[in-house]
């Protein structure tokens, strides 16, 4: 369904980048409190999603979305931003313009926004405010991170996609209109935002000046109000510990006590104790005679009385439930009475009512609570709002005094702003607290002003892009229309801005080019006209000109027709010619040098051994001279093949070198060979080759040197076989260098003369070289010497062991050999050579004399001639292979003067195992049937 992602590191780098910037921007916290969702990294997921297959986009989205997991505790608020990403990611990828915009704000406004609204009313349909708002700013920040993210995927990769169908086209006016409300709805986003958090900083500062200005009036008035009971208890001890209050101490206690009820009514009981703590005194004075009657009338066990004897000072206890005189919970404040020496005789105790903080809590203003703590950390008093009883625990939090103002799970698990403080005159720690969500609706109401402002602000950004891009589009599209009915032929003199109120002056240029233009073009227009009936009557001559060259064409395509098949059966020709130049050349040679080798055999004359020296030398330079003609011709024709083979360069050079020694000697010149160790034993070339240029390039330097020495050099580097061969003979002048390579070519006229030779040489080397992929070159001083150099690139092979010399083979006495040779003196030379080694022999004339004796005979080797009359040595070939008394084992070698290699490759197709081209020598001929015997 969608194109697949090559992955490359760049893409990689690329979607990391994407994810970080997403990531970050969605852990930004919200610059403003909110029950939404105030977030800046969804454009990151949206652009991922148009810019990515869903394969790889979706991934990233959910990467992206971590920090609204979290942070945020809306439901629906974190999934509808999670999703927005991934279904523009489903169903607008590789869409158009329009169709992300409708996916995008269609899902985002049409679907989860009311079921934002739901979950909303679900929390907070007791503030409409705080609802409304929520909604608006988790729905502000898909609304930002689709256009944010459509906006830099824009920016980033145009207008143009490679999606399936045409290419897009958007109107300027949809455009125009998109960008600007875009742009000014990120704006006066960045304003209200702005706004709104300046605001709420404001609110929360004064509310927060406010607790902690209410906190010290609070530690002031409670301070007050426990010293100045603390003071009234202490004054009516000091009373009765006077000598005459000791003396009539019935008496004194029970105006004490009076007083004390009458001025001091935040008091719900007096009671008065003696120095064991059994209550002598108490107001209301029926309040003993309960105590007494449940067993409760003495208060040793009770702290205000240990604490007052022990220290003889006055005393606050903390918070506790009375017994006895009542179960309400208390504060009580103790004294001790002294006698004359200071000895605490006795106490007198008033318990504080808890309702006494009541009117100071009455003094805050509505939403605010009190909470006072004693030094055990029970609830000695909280406001209602609180819900916590007198002596049950007072809250904990783990910042252990070190808290700020916002309180996350304070009471009743709601989020609380509180300032503490510690009262100067008692172990007791009063708090204030306000209800946050009470501060959130409080600046919901505000946030929701600005909202509402910024969507007004919107649709009125939308409604002017909507103005200004109709400004420019208007005198565009008229422009079009009038551009669309111009007509060359016809000249108007409307002006196509008439329309416009408002003159932009680009559009105004482009108007004026335009007119500009249609006047050239009108002029154009009649010049073109001109032409045209020029062209006309040009083409009319141009079609009777065509007439008559068709015809000359047609005859002359004839002609060069006729000339390529003349060129094709002069090529044919000439191959023909060669071939049988070749066969017709090589069979009298054949007779010359097999004559003279066997002469050579026989017990001579000095004088006669000398003249069939001379003879078989003469005709082995013919031969040589054969053969270049037949190889030129054959690279020129580009019929000749390279065969690469593991080849001993040692090996070769060598042999080369000796062939020429007996040459080289007659002159009185000695041939060096020089090896560099850099050459390998064994190297993969054309071994026939480079034997051959190795050849040619010393019988050259041998021919030109009248004395002195020839030096052959060989080395290998970066993969190349380097060889040179260097003489001391003539040299060649400079401007001769660059032509000695051409065929037929020698560096002077005197020099075929002098020396002989058919300029072939050189001309065939080169070609080997080239053939090889190398190169030849030459250095050469006149009258000093010449330096040829040949390089090639050839790689390393196997090892392979090479025999020094060659053995001398010998055939058995009891081999058979059958003759299919038509020349009589052919067939005598070679009859003499088998005989003198030894063996049975026999002859045929031609092929089907040949086919006869092989079918009535088992021969072991038939040397079979290629051309004979009645039936060749190919056909014969064959037919023995299929008819003959021994098929399957008989030995055909072809003895033939067709040395071309498709004559050997047919030789071969036909059934013979060994192919050898005359003159046929003694020695190879010997030694080919042996090899042939031994791979039996």
């Amino acid at each position: 369904m969608f194109a697949k992602q090559p992955w490359s590191l760049t893409l990689a780098l690329h979607l990391l980048l994407i994810a970080i910037t997403g990531i970050a921007l969605n852990a930004v916290p919200a610059p403003f409190e909110s029950s939404g969702i105030a977030v800046f990294g969804i454009g990151a997921g949206v652009y991922a999603a148009l810019r990515f297959p869903p394969t790889v986009a979706i991934p990233i989205a959910l990467i992206i979305s971590i920090p609204l997991w979290l942070f945020h505790s809306s439901i629906v608020g974190r999934e509808s931003l999670s999703l927005l990403p991934i279904v523009v990611s489903l169903f607008g990828y590789q869409k158009s313009l329009r169709q992300v915009i409708k996916v995008g704000a269609g899902f985002w406004s049409l679907i989860f926004l009311p079921i934002l609204v739901l979950e909303h009313a679900f929390y907070e349909a007791d503030q409409p405010a705080m609802m409304f708002s929520g909604v608006l700013v988790t729905w502000v920040s898909g609304v930002f991170g689709l256009i944010a993210g459509h906006f830099i995927y824009l920016a980033t990769k145009g207008l143009t996609r490679n999606h399936v169908g045409s290419q897009e086209k958007v109107s300027l006016h949809f455009l125009f209109s998109y960008f600007f409300s875009g742009c000014f709805f990120a704006a006066s986003m960045a304003v209200v935002y702005l706004s709104v958090s300046l605001y709420q900083d404001d609110q929360k500062n004064q509310i927060t000046r406010y607790m902690h200005q209410r906190v010290a009036v609070l530690e002031q008035q409670l301070s007050e109000f426990i010293g100045q009971h603390q003071k009234a208890i202490a004054v009516a001890s000091q009373s009765l510990s006077t000598p005459y209050a000791i003396d009539k101490l019935e008496e004194a206690s029970s105006n004490q006590l009076s007083v004390l009820a009458a001025h001091y009514p935040e008091f719900i009981t007096f009671l008065i104790s003696d120095e064991s703590g059994n209550i002598t005194h108490s107001y209301p004075p029926d309040l003993l005679q309960k105590a007494k009657a449940i067993g409760k009338s003495n208060v040793a066990y009770r702290p205000y009385f240990s604490e007052a004897m022990e220290t003889g000072s006055p005393y606050l206890s903390n918070v506790f439930r009375g017994q006895g005189f009542g179960d309400d919970a208390i504060v009580a404040i103790s004294s001790p009475i002294l006698s004359e020496n200071g000895i605490p005789i006795g106490i007198v105790e008033g318990s504080l009512s808890l309702r006494s903080f009541t009117e100071i809590d009455e003094l805050s203003i509505n939403g605010f609570s009190l909470l006072l703590e004693d030094a055990k950390g029970d609830v000695i008093y909280a406001s209602p709002a609180l819900k916590l009883k007198p002596l049950s625990e007072a809250p904990t939090y783990l910042c252990n005094g070190k808290c700020d103002m916002n309180i996350e799970d304070g009471p009743l698990g709601k989020q609380w702003l509180r300032a503490q403080g510690q009262l100067p005159t008692a172990d007791w720690q009063v708090s204030y607290y306000f209800d946050y969500r009470r501060l959130l609706a409080i600046m919901s109401e505000y946030l929701l002003t600005d909202l509402l402002l910024l969507l007004a602000l919107s649709v009125f950004g939308t409604f002017m892009g909507s103005v200004v891009s109709r400004m420019i589009d208007s005198p565009i599209r008229r422009l079009i229309r009038y551009i669309a009915n111009f007509t060359p032929s016809q000249v108007r003199k409307v002006e196509t801005l008439s329309g416009s109120t408002l003159h932009i002056q680009e559009l105004v240029s482009l108007n004026d080019e335009f007119s500009s233009l249609e006047g050239r073009l009108v002029e154009a227009f009649k010049a073109l006209e001109s032409a045209r009936a020029n062209e006309q009557a040009l083409n009319i001559e141009l079609a009777e000109f065509n007439q008559s060259l068709e015809g000359k064409i047609e005859e002359k395509t004839r002609h060069l027709a006729l000339a390529l098949e003349e060129a094709k059966a002069a090529s044919v020709a000439k191959t023909q010619f060669l071939a049988n130049m070749s066969h017709e050349i090589r069979t009298p040679m054949n007779g010359i040098i097999g004559s003279c080798e066997l002469m050579m055999d026989l017990s001579l004359p000095d004088t006669a051994r000398y003249r069939t020296e001379t003879i078989s030398h003469s005709a082995s330079n013919l031969l040589m001279i054969l053969d270049s003609i037949l190889d030129w011709s054959k690279i020129e024709s580009g019929k000749m093949l390279v065969d690469r083979r593991n080849v001993s360069i040692m090996h070769t050079i060598n042999a080369s070198s000796v062939l020429y020694e007996r040459s080289a000697s007659n002159k009185g010149i000695s041939i060096k060979v020089d090896i560099d160790d850099s050459v390998p034993e064994i190297l993969i070339t054309d071994g026939g080759k480079l034997s051959q240029i190795i050849n040619n390039l010393v019988s050259n330097a041998i021919k030109f040197t009248p004395s002195g020495d020839v030096l052959v050099h060989a080395n290998y580097a970066n993969g190349e076989l380097h060889c040179s061969v260097s003489d001391s003979g003539i040299g060649i002048a400079p401007e001769k260098l660059e032509s000695i390579f051409e065929q037929f070519e020698q560096a002077d006229a005197s020099i075929t003369r002098d020396y002989g030779g058919t300029g072939l040489g050189l001309a065939i080397t080169k070609g080997l070289v080239e053939l090889l992929g190398g190169r030849i070159g030459v250095e050469s001083r006149e009258g000093k010497g010449t330096t040829f150099s040949v390089k090639f690139p050839c790689e390393e092979g196997m090892p392979q062991a090479y025999s020094a010399s060659v053995a001398t083979h010998s055939l058995p006495k009891d081999l058979k050999v059958l003759l299919a040779e038509d020349n009589d003196v052919n067939a005598d030379i070679v009859m003499d050579m088998l005989g003198a080694a030894g063996v049975k022999r026999f002859r045929a004339k031609n092929g089907v004399e040949a086919l006869e004796a092989a079918k009535r005979h088992a021969f072991d080797v038939i040397l079979m001639d290629y051309q004979m009359p009645i039936m060749d040595g190919l056909t014969a070939s064959r037919h023995i292979r299929q008819q003959a008394k021994n098929k399957d084992s008989v030995i055909i070698i072809a003895l033939t003067a067709n040395a071309y290699d498709d004559d050997k490759a047919a030789c071969y197709a036909a059934g013979m195992k060994a192919h050898l081209s005359k003159p046929i020598r003694k020695q190879v001929l010997i030694d080919s049937i042996a090899r042939e015997l031994a791979s039996v």
